[in-house]
């Protein structure tokens, strides 16, 4: 399955994103072939992520 079937699940939900550079909290706006896009939850910054940095996704409950 393809990363970016694997992530559309997660869609417009909070998640957690573990890369090789950090995690990054907060809902996913937009999954592209191979970047994603969250919007943090302590403000309007977006985050653009690259698949090639990306170790895990998951689902989060939204408070950090």
């Amino acid at each position: 399955m393809a990363f970016k079937d694997q992530v559309k699940k997660f869609e417009g939900k909070n998640v957690r994103v573990q890369t090789v550079d950090g995690t990054f909290f907060g809902r996913l706006v937009e999954v592209k072939s191979s970047t994603i896009i969250l919007r943090e939850n302590n403000g309007n910054n977006r985050t653009i992520i690259r698949d090639s940095k990306i170790v895990a996704v998951t689902e989060h409950d939204g408070d950090c």
